[in-house]
């Protein structure tokens, strides 16, 4: 299909808007891109100037001993466990050990 002078009449019209809408295409993804910097920019600006929540840090290993510690030492406290002495383990049914009420009450000083 050949270009008749009639076509290239409406062409050469046309070329400086063809012209404006290629060099739109060519500048908008940089001004999009710049459009976008600065709404991240605001956010962070933002963000920074916003007084933030206090989070609680994940509890490690020296977190945990410190706590243990502490549950240890509110226990005996409660319990009174530095008066009584601690229970004696578990034995099987059928044994029993006889405990005198006076031993460790009296001091012999004679001898």
């Amino acid at each position: 299909m050949p270009l008749l002078p009639i076509d290239l009449q409406t062409l050469f019209g046309q070329a400086t808007q063809v012209g404006r809408e290629q060099n739109a295409q060519r500048e908008g993804v940089p001004q999009a891109q710049a459009v976008q910097a600065a709404a991240i920019a605001r956010q962070v600006a933002a963000k920074d100037a916003a007084v933030n929540e206090a989070h609680q840090q994940d509890e490690g290993p020296e977190q945990a001993r410190i706590r243990d510690r502490r549950r240890r030492r509110r226990g005996k406290d409660a319990e009174g466990e530095g008066r009584h002495p601690p229970k004696p383990a578990e034995r099987p049914a059928g044994t029993e050990i006889a405990r005198d009420p006076a031993l460790g009450r009296h001091i012999d000083v004679s001898g």
